[in-house]
């Protein structure tokens, strides 16, 4: 998810903030060269060409003077003080600017949101625990850009967003101007997947407010206030835990064969692996009449150690194949019935 091109912006707007900061130390540092410059150029013992008495002023704010002691009063003042000058220059501005370009911590507030700033159409994902980890090594597989706001500085979820390039900002959905540090107005969608369902709401209604059309996905303990927010809010998607683990810890304690169960417009489908016998009558079978017969998908045929993902009609299920099969839970109990030798 990093590219050269992609750090080498986030260092232009990174420096933005200390280049104004040294900016009038910088201006400062020429005014007094051009000044003294004047000075060694007007009252020098023997005469100086301009250039050579801006030299000897620059010289002398780094503390090393390269012409002999003056004989004029103001000159010998400017002998003491420019070095000083040099000084004050050099550890409040150089030191300051290094320090903040070269010690930077990718997880400051001020570097996120310079990464921020080259994303576009990314996803903002609120929480890092093992939901979050879940559902960002999913948005990564699917090559997706995205950024993460977590409270735990201590995350140990840490290391995988920084092994793929995912910025990382440490904070609260109550902090003020965090959706800004991540570029909410660019992003395309925000998933609020933490154990906090108030900091979830409030982290999507905030997104909401700042940018209207923004897609929001929100995690929910409370299945009745999810389905409340949905309707309410206009909420894209609004999940319990509850109610996506329920269907399948149910279908699944009744057939070992589901490996995942949901529902579509109040329709409960599964998803299960059937590994057809010999002398049954779903072996022989073609993957037409399967489907014809039973209204359902075939999502793969494995077959020794290759699998066909939605496999042809006219492939022939031979005993040993495992397939993976979408259909409700009645039709699976057909499906195991024509299983049965």
């Amino acid at each position: 998810m990093r590219s050269k091109k992609r750090i080498l912006s986030a260092w232009l707007v990174y420096l933005r903030k200390p280049i104004r900061q040294f900016l009038p130390l910088f201006v400062f540092a020429i005014l007094t060269v051009l000044a003294g410059g004047v000075a060694f150029y007007a009252l020098y013992d023997r005469p100086l060409r301009f250039s050579e008495s801006l030299w000897v002023t620059f010289a002398l704010l780094t503390g090393e003077p390269v012409k002999e002691w003056p004989s004029h009063w103001l000159l010998e003042v400017l002998q003491y003080v420019l070095p000083i000058i040099g000084l004050v220059l050099v550890l409040d501005g150089l030191v300051r600017f290094s320090y903040y370009a070269f010690r930077r911590d990718e997880m400051s507030p001020e570097w996120v949101k310079a990464m921020a700033t080259t994303l576009q159409n990314h996803v903002i994902l609120f929480g890092l625990g093992k939901v979050g980890l879940r559902v960002l090594q999913q948005l990564v597989a699917l090559k997706q850009e995205a950024i993460v706001i977590e409270k735990d500085p201590n995350c140990p979820n840490f290391a995988y967003a920084r092994k793929h390039g995912v910025p990382i900002r440490v904070g609260t959905a109550r902090e003020e101007g965090i959706l800004d540090d991540v570029n909410v107005t660019g992003a395309r969608s925000v998933i609020c997947c933490t154990d906090d369902d108030l900091a979830n709401l409030e982290l999507a209604i905030d997104a909401r407010k700042a940018k209207p059309d923004i897609r929001v996905v929100l995690r929910m303990y409370d299945q009745e206030l999810a389905e409340k927010i949905r309707d309410s809010l206009n909420i894209h998607l609004a999940f319990s835990t509850a109610m996506l683990s329920a269907p399948l810890f149910a279908t699944a304690s009744l057939d070992p064969c589901v490996i995942n169960s949901f529902y579509i417009d109040e329709r409960l489908l599964v998803v299960a692996r059937i590994t057809p016998e010999k002398g049954t009558k779903l072996a022989g079978k073609t993957i037409a009449e399967l489907v014809r017969g039973f209204q359902l998908v075939v999502i793969s045929q494995k077959r020794g150690e290759g699998a066909v993902f939605h496999p042809p009609l006219e492939n022939t299920i031979e005993p040993g194949d495992i397939l993976t099969l979408e259909c409700d839970p009645m039709t699976l109990r057909e499906i195991h019935a024509l299983n049965r030798a």
